[in-house]
Order: structure tokens, then sequence, then C-alpha cells
């Protein structure tokens, strides 16, 4: 599909892994010439030859995000058209788990991440007359659960960033946020990642613990793949969403709730 994206400045950050990675493969291959950041330097260096550019940095970080974003200026010569969001981490805690360190952790990363990135490109973005910031919430930002409380609750923030950005920078940069429900990467299959915590939740084996995970969400889709989600942001980002802003577009493959 031409997703009318040639020559188009595309910054994708948290872009060495997961959902992240198949953006920043789908914006390539759509002809976009793009800039990855994350804080994994020896992933980037593995897959540096896939991108134009590189970037190692902690983005859960002040300074992170002013070495990421001062590298992609210094690199492109202006700012980028199109700016990805994908910062995200959660654990599957109980709220009386959730230490203060904890959420303070989850704030900087799942928040303070992209609104620091959003501060410093966004009004340089605006200048173009025409450019795009797609956001990563999460279907928890509207479907509340009993764990990862500390992570919905920063994507649930992220969703008023999202509208209110659109609101402020319309039409100079359409800003949207797409929801993705459970997607298959390392956040859920690592060690120790959700799949281990809901083994050790449910006392069952990996792929019971997966099962009774659909069916009490009741998601007869399952779970989903990065491709499912990058084929989403990268529609927002181009020229054929540019009559959509302040949008947040679910990819949960759920059908719970109206909201």
């Amino acid at each position: 599909m031409d997703y009318q994206l040639q020559g188009k400045l595309a910054f994708v950050n948290a872009g060495a892994h997961g959902i992240g990675e198949a953006i920043a493969a789908l914006l390539t291959a759509e002809g976009a010439s793009v800039i990855v950041a994350d804080s994994d330097a020896a992933a980037l260096d593995e897959k540096a030859h896939r991108w134009p550019g590189v970037v190692a940095a902690n983005l859960a970080t002040a300074d992170g995000v002013e070495h990421a974003t001062s590298h992609v200026l210094s690199a492109f010569g202006r700012a980028p058209d199109i700016l990805i969001n994908n910062l995200g981490v959660g654990t599957a805690s109980s709220f009386e788990e959730i230490s203060d360190e904890d959420w303070a952790r989850s704030i900087e990363i799942n928040l303070m991440g992209c609104i620091r990135t959003c501060r410093i490109l966004v009004p340089r973005m605006a200048e173009l007359g025409s450019a795009s910031v797609v956001n990563m919430g999460s279907d928890l930002a509207k479907q509340p659960e009993p764990t990862l409380m500390d992570y919905g609750a920063c994507k649930a923030a992220l969703l008023y960033l999202t509208k209110a950005l659109a609101t402020q920078y319309a039409p100079r940069v359409r800003v949207n946020a797409v929801l993705p429900g459970p997607i298959w990467t390392r956040m859920w299959t690592r060690p120790g990642g959700i799949v281990d915590q809901l083994v050790a939740s449910y006392g069952v084996d990996r792929e019971a613990a997966v099962k009774r995970f659909l069916e009490e969400r009741h998601m007869p889709l399952g779970i989903g793949e990065p491709s499912d989600v990058a084929n989403a942001v990268v529609f927002l980002a181009s020229p054929l969403a540019k009559f959509i802003t302040g949008s947040s577009l679910d990819i949960g493959g759920t059908l719970r709730g109206l909201v």
C-alpha cells in the first residue's frame, strides 16, 4: 500500500524492539527516512543498517530526551515530519505492590518521555506546516484492570495530552493515539514478563494462563502482533489520514465496553 511517505523524515522513539521496530520497518519500506532511538544500545548497533540513523538514549530522563532529539534535529537539519512516541513499560503488580519508586519510574517512562519529546519537537514540527504525531497508548487507558494501574493511569493521561496537543497545534500538526491491547512483545514474553506473571497468579502453565486471560477479558481475536499496530500507526501518521486528529484508535482485539 502506498502511504505517500516517500521522502518524509520520521523519528521513532523506543524503536529497537517490538511495536517500535515494526513501525520503523514499515515507515522505511514506505520510503520515509527514519531515525530510531532506544535505551538498548546493543540492539541499535545490531540493527543500525536498517535505518539512516540510530541514537542510544535513556528516554526516561530529561537528559536522554534532549540527547535523542538534538541528534534528530542535527541529522535531519530540521524537525521531522513524523514523530512516533512508542515509550511504554509495565509490570502486572497489584495496587498494594506498586511502590512510590515504581510509580515514579512508570510516570517518567510512560508519560514524561512523551511529554518531553513533544515539548522539544512539536513546536518545531508546526513550523513545517504539515506534520503528524502518533502516541502509543493502551487499551488500559479506557478499560482499567486490577493490575498495571501505574501503567494504565499514565496511558489515560496520554489520551488527554493527545487531545490537548491536537487542539493547540491544528491544523499544522495532527496528533493521534493508538490503544493496543495485548501484543506479543518483550513486555509479555521476556522472563518475568506478563505471561510469567499470569502463570504465577493463576497457578497454571503458560498456555492455560494466556487462555484464561483472554477468556476473562472477552478477547476472541487473541493476542496481536507488532505489525498489527504498525499498520494502524503508519496510516495515522500518513497523508492518507489528513482529516484525522485528536483521535484514539483501539487495536485491542477486545469486545469490552462502549467507551
